[in-house]
């Protein structure tokens, strides 16, 4: 092996070597010398080149390289950069919390930010069980700095520096309850930034052995991709939040936005689905690829059940929920855990008991597998009853696993388009507080007597929008009943059209309904 460049830190001294281009810190080369063919150590303990190499900046060799690196195998631009950057920028920022499922690129992103923005990244990810133990004794010892620079002489990782140029990326926190509660301790003793991630933090939530460190961390949420990054995927994001939401547009716009809809609602949002799917343009290639995802999700998730009896409802209780999502018998008023225990119970020979499906629907939630829409009880949003209706939270899974278990096309379409409405609407709620366009916690549905309404939505002025979502043609009479009784201002419905304009009820395309809420026509133009 040669060595090809000496490495430099940000002051100008040596840390490394690029050799066969990698990186190698000095304690790496010192511990590894004689596979080293053009490097010796002299007596103090240097290494010492045997001919002058070529000198390099760290910032510019290793981050420069990495992130390209990232980028051209994760080529997507996506919106939590914005969020990350924000909390870069806030002088008094906390400890982030990033949460978010499975396989939606958190990590990757994580990287993207953190070469980008910093000198030094020290990312520890704790499903690795030698960086779990070596990060465990940085705890054990009292966080300091010093430990921070054993760690990082162990993990061969370059000197530690306790400044703003370095950034700790913690990664699948969630698999140690000492390092999660030494949050608090890392921010006191630690002067870089701080970010934790994992794909199922919700699990600490109902973990006495997690501590939630209040005060200390402040909380981000991450998604599969949104209608809006996959059409920045396709160089059309300016469209989408240009056109004419009431049809005044060239119909090459709508027909442009429609297709990439019609194609979102098949494969939804998972990163490497929408890789597939560029590279391929095949629906098949990309189911190949959320079977995969899920199979790799029900593997893991069989992780974290306490008996086998759970594991053994788990895959009929999601199934049970995609058919509970078909239904045309919404807005019962019940739990949905009753409902789906009451499902499985029907079409399954499982016996089971409202715990054990309560379990697994809990699961799925904090995996961000199903989400969940609460009931806005008689068209009254200040009347709130929580879990009342059940979604997936993407598109993709959902229709997937509808293709392999439903067979009325209605339905199917129906289910898919609510499906991504809800999810459209819920990112909505997830904003920093101060991009917010939304009032109160969540979206909601919401009855009133024989009358349904698929969502409501409140925007920062107190108006209140009824939104009802039609895969084709169809009657508003939620709607018109709604408005006649004051419980909102403005009707909206979302169908794949061009959209009309109308005095209190209007008619917009549906892939619009969440990025361009709340639907002010031209989008600026």
């Amino acid at each position: 092996m040669i060595a090809t460049h000496r490495v430099m830190d940000e002051d100008g001294l040596p840390i490394g070597c690029m050799v066969d281009n990698k990186f190698y810190t000095d304690y790496q080369l010192i511990k590894n010398i004689e596979y080293i063919d053009n490097l010796s150590v002299t007596e103090g303990g240097m290494v010492c080149p045997q001919k002058e190499l070529p000198e390099e900046d760290y910032g510019r060799m290793v981050n420069e390289t990495a992130f390209a690196g990232l980028t051209a195998e994760n080529p997507f631009v996506r919106d939590v950069q914005g969020e990350l950057s924000g909390w870069k920028n806030d002088r008094s920022h906390k400890v982030l919390q990033l949460e978010g499922a499975r396989q939606i690129g958190k990590t990757t992103e994580l990287k993207k930010f953190a070469y980008s923005n910093y000198y030094y990244t020290i990312l520890v990810d704790l499903s690795d069980e030698k960086l779990r133990s070596l990060f465990l004794d940085v705890v054990d010892n009292g966080c300091s700095p010093l430990e921070m620079e054993k760690y990082c002489r162990k993990a061969q990782l370059p000197h530690f520096k306790n400044n703003g140029s370095t950034i700790l990326i913690i990664d699948e926190i969630q698999i140690s309850s000492k390092i999660y509660n030494s949050i608090r301790k890392l921010h006191d003793e630690l002067a870089c930034d701080i970010i934790v991630t994992g794909s199922y933090l919700g699990r600490i939530l109902g973990d006495k052995s997690f501590f939630l460190p209040a005060g200390t961390v402040s909380y981000a949420c991450m998604f599969p991709m949104s209608f809006r990054e996959f059409c920045r995927a396709f160089g059309c994001e300016g469209m989408l939040d240009t056109v004419d939401l009431y049809g005044a547009d060239e119909d090459e716009k709508y027909g442009r936005l429609a297709a990439l809809y019609d194609c979102y609602i098949k494969i939804g949002g998972y990163p490497e689905v929408v890789k597939r799917f560029k590279e391929t343009k095949n629906i098949q290639e990309c189911y190949a690829v959320i079977k995969k995802l899920l199979s790799t999700f029900k593997d893991e998730s069989r992780n974290y059940f306490k008996t086998a009896r759970e594991v053994e409802v788990f895959e009929h209780v999601y199934r049970e929920a995609l058919k509970e999502m078909c239904s045309e018998k919404k807005g019962t008023g019940k739990n949905i855990v009753d409902v789906i225990t009451s499902l499985t119970k029907s079409h399954t020979e499982l016996i089971v008991n409202k715990n054990e499906v309560a379990n697994v629907v809990i699961w799925l939630r904090y995996a961000g597998v199903l989400g969940t829409c609460s009931l806005a009880a008689n068209g009254d949003m200040r009347d709130i009853i929580p879990d009342r209706r059940i979604y997936f939270c993407d598109c993709g899974l959902a229709s997937y696993l509808a293709a392999n278990s439903l067979e009325d096309e209605t339905a199917l379409r129906g289910m898919i388009s609510e499906t991504f409405v809800y999810n459209e609407l819920h990112r909505l709620f997830k904003e920093p507080y101060s991009k917010r366009r939304v009032l109160e916690d969540e979206v909601c549905f919401s009855t009133y007597n024989e009358y349904e309404l698929d969502f409501m939505v409140a925007d920062r002025s107190r108006i209140v929008y009824g939104i009802e979502v039609k895969s084709k043609g169809g009657d508003c009479r939620s709607l018109k009943v709604y408005i006649d009784k004051h419980f909102i201002d403005k009707g909206i419905v979302a169908k794949p059209t061009k959209g009309r304009c109308g005095d209190v009820i209007s008619a917009i395309p549906i892939y619009a309904v969440g990025c361009r809420f709340p639907y002010d026509g031209s989008g600026g133009k």
